[in-house]
């Protein structure tokens, strides 16, 4: 009987190595730009919506990041309400002119082209309706605005003609921009834009 032969075997082959590939590197996001976008789309979502129906979800997707990302980088939507509006709630827009005429540059600004991303006044009147920001947006506005701005008025009744002439812009914002009533529908050169100029001068000469 012939012994049984074993089959051939092969020899061995070691598996082929896969071709080593570097990963992609994604490109990595700016912090300052991506900061800047999530300001911007907040400041919008906050002068258009208000606070309350202003959710993180809706502000990360207009700033084109994640919820987690917004969280990272201000904590809370508290906090992104604050810086919002911290770096924009100043008075340069509204004072960047001689005394004497302080009164119509104020008027033409208010009547000027809106910037609804950067709507700061809004967003305050807007938050001035809702309990879970009122005091902060309060806080902010007393500090940053009222204050100083009796500091430039100065004597007589400082922080009453602050006050007064902050009514009668806010009056004149609201009107112009929440509620667009005809007569407040023209531009910076209509005759009410003169006279609200003439009322708001009054004010800051202390008559």
């Amino acid at each position: 009987m012939q012994p049984r032969q074993r089959p051939s075997q092969k020899p061995s082959q070691k598996p082929s190595k896969p071709t080593s590939r570097k990963p992609a590197t994604p490109r990595l996001r700016d912090a300052e730009q991506t900061r800047a976008d999530i300001l911007r789309a907040a400041r919008r979502a906050f002068a258009t919506a208000g606070y309350a129906r202003s959710g993180m979800r809706d502000i990360a997707a207009a700033a084109g990041i994640t919820p987690a990302l917004v969280v990272r980088y201000f904590g809370s939507k508290q906090g992104l309400f604050v810086a919002a509006i911290a770096g924009e709630l100043a008075l340069e827009p509204f004072l960047a002119a001689e005394r004497g005429v302080l009164g119509r540059h104020i008027a033409r600004h208010l009547f000027s082209k809106p910037s609804p991303e950067a709507d700061i006044l809004t967003i305050l009147l807007l938050a001035a309706g809702d309990e879970e920001v009122r005091g902060l947006a309060t806080e902010l506005f007393t500090a940053r605005i009222v204050q100083p701005l009796a500091r430039w008025l100065g004597p007589p009744r400082a922080e009453a003609r602050a006050s007064l002439l902050l009514a009668l812009i806010c009056g004149a914002w609201m009107f112009r921009r929440a509620l667009p009533l005809r007569s407040f529908a023209g531009g910076p050169d209509t005759v009410l834009v003169a006279e609200l100029a003439a009322q708001l001068q009054r004010v800051v000469d202390g008559e």
